[in-house]
């Protein structure tokens, strides 16, 4: 059974040989840097095969979340599963860091 992520054998259009440019935002950055220390050889928090997996976990919501943010989900439900952290801790830091960004907006 295919996922929603798989389109390999499949009929499609012409290929635009054009490359894509795209310029990386910052917190793009910051995740592909987590990606690299997960995966990095000595510490080998995770490998590239469980990345895949959760972002096939996705299901059908796989195409409504852009590239890094699907990848942001996977780091998260992967240290979930690997006990790094609870569900609790995650919320904690989630609402630490809503408070800190929604108190920086209102200072501008």
């Amino acid at each position: 059974m295919r996922g929603p992520q798989d389109y390999g054998g499949m009929p499609a259009g012409p290929v635009d040989p054009e490359k894509h440019e795209h310029v990386p935002t910052h917190w793009e950055k910051t995740v592909d840097a987590m990606m690299m220390l997960l995966f990095d050889q000595r510490r080998r928090l995770a490998r590239v095969d469980e990345s895949r997996r959760m972002q096939e976990a996705l299901g059908d919501d796989y195409h409504k979340y852009p590239y890094y943010e699907r990848w942001l989900q996977a780091i998260s439900w992967l240290m979930l599963e690997k006990g790094v952290y609870s569900q609790e801790e995650l919320e904690a830091k989630k609402a630490e860091v809503r408070a800190r960004l929604e108190a920086g907006s209102h200072g501008s």
